[in-house]
């Protein structure tokens, strides 16, 4: 669902980044500095912080424009660093981010696999924790409403905090209320009356968009009810990010990385006991879908049985910049490689993963377009890359030989409806296989 929300609130030496300015080079810090000496832990307030993934001028990735935009797209810097006292892969600095969620569009409603997902998270929350008729819901970067739809489906009254004011008509208008607000701690004050307190606060792939997780925590914990309130969030799994190289899921929308164990450890500290990390199981789960349940300390859920963590992978955080970098040059490889053999490359994917993907190779140029079924984007180009979003039946008018696949999650349903088409690609490959 990929929902977005940033906190907005500046101090006078804060550098603000919108979405028109093409001459930042780099967020808080110097772009060639590895130590963060000036910054403390967002998460603990220690540190220091010490730089582990450099990726050099990085658009936003939702900044699609049509062909004919006059304006230069922001380029900047991604810096990633790891907290040597608590652990947490984090950004540093705030943006101010707002411009660009105004007229934010992004959803997967067009995906069977994303309403099935929805609905089953709907229904195992529901059942898992005994939740009753009328449950009340609340959703941070509830989008368009597509989630909490599921919700109402499943019994529950429901509400949503968007920043978007496009999503938040849509979400209107298929009967699930919104707040339009980019979300802060002190948001939470201005919920409804009916939902203080909320049995559930969500967040899918929203949490990590967010500048004060601890703020954001303490505020949940506020929100919920003591006794049966619930905390279900999804981000996206840094242990799978190191694992796969998956180095477009570094942008600059998101402040934090998160492990279980780093996840766990930031609950705990704001008086959360964490529940399970197989809220679904992984086959139900959308790609590198780190997704929990936890409850208030003091609630009546208990977990079904000790939780243990298992990580998918140890991260070598002094070599995984050599391994990024690698699998990069992988993907230029394979491009080139086809492109000199007569083969004609197109990608499917124009979301996030799709545009940080092409913008960090240097032969984007040699992919003729993108299909995606959201309808927004067609006719626009990828920021940085000018890569052309196309509408699926693009794969029979204008044919080619190799199709990569960068939204992997949903390869499975991607792969069936390009194998329908009529000329269909020869080849369809995910790029996780390429990045290897």
């Amino acid at each position: 669902m990929n929902n977005k929300a940033a906190d907005v609130d500046q101090s006078g030496n804060q550098q603000k980044l919108t979405p028109t300015d093409s001459t930042v080079s780099g967020v808080g810090m110097a772009a060639n500095d590895p130590g963060c000496s000036g910054h403390k832990c967002r998460v603990c307030g220690e540190g220091p912080l010490v730089r582990w993934v450099h990726m050099p001028a990085m658009p936003l990735t939702e900044e699609l424009r049509p062909p004919d935009y006059g304006g230069s797209p922001y380029l900047a810097d991604i810096d990633v660093y790891r907290c040597t006292a608590c652990g947490i892969s984090q950004t540093v600095g705030e943006r101010d981010l707002s411009p660009y969620y105004v007229d934010y569009g992004y959803t997967v409603g067009q995906s069977p696999f994303a309403a099935r997902f929805m609905q089953r998270l709907a229904d195992t929350v529901r059942d898992r924790f005994g939740l009753q008729q009328g449950f009340k819901v609340i959703e941070i970067g509830s989008g368009d409403g597509a989630q909490l739809a599921c919700f109402q489906r499943a019994g529950a009254e429901v509400f949503g905090i968007e920043p978007s004011a496009e999503l938040c008509r849509v979400s209107r208008a298929r009967g699930v209320p919104v707040m339009e607000a980019l979300f802060m701690p002190q948001t939470a004050a201005l919920l409804p009356e009916a939902f203080q307190p909320a049995d559930v606060l969500l967040m899918t792939y929203t949490f990590d968009h967010l500048p004060d997780p601890s703020g954001t925590l303490e505020a949940a914990r506020r929100t919920l009810h003591p006794g049966r309130g619930l905390l279900v969030l999804e981000v996206h799994d840094l242990s799978r990010i190191a694992e796969r190289r998956e180095y477009c899921l570094f942008e600059h929308e998101h402040y934090t990385y998160w492990t279980a164990e780093t996840l766990r450890c930031a609950l705990a500290n704001s008086g959360f006991r964490l529940l399970t990390t197989e809220l679904l199981p992984e086959r139900e789960r959308r790609g590198n879908s780190l997704l929990i349940a936890a409850a208030v300390m003091d609630a009546a859920h208990s977990p079904e049985s000790e939780v243990v963590l298992t990580e998918a992978t140890t991260i070598d955080y002094d070599t995984f910049q050599q391994e990024l970098d690698q699998g990069i040059a992988r993907l230029d490889a394979f491009v080139e490689e086809e492109t000199s053999l007569g083969r004609k490359v197109a990608g499917y994917g124009g979301g996030g993963r799709g545009v940080m993907t092409m913008a960090a190779m240097t032969s984007a140029w040699r992919i003729a377009y993108v299909c995606d079924a959201n309808t927004g984007l067609h006719g626009l180009l990828a920021p940085k890359s000018r890569v052309p979003i196309a509408p699926i039946n693009r794969l029979s008018e204008e044919p080619v030989d190799t199709l990569i696949v960068f939204s992997y999650g949903y390869m499975t349903e991607i792969r069936e409806a390009v194998e329908k088409l009529s000329n269909a690609p020869q080849r369809i490959v995910s790029m996780l296989d390429i990045l290897k």
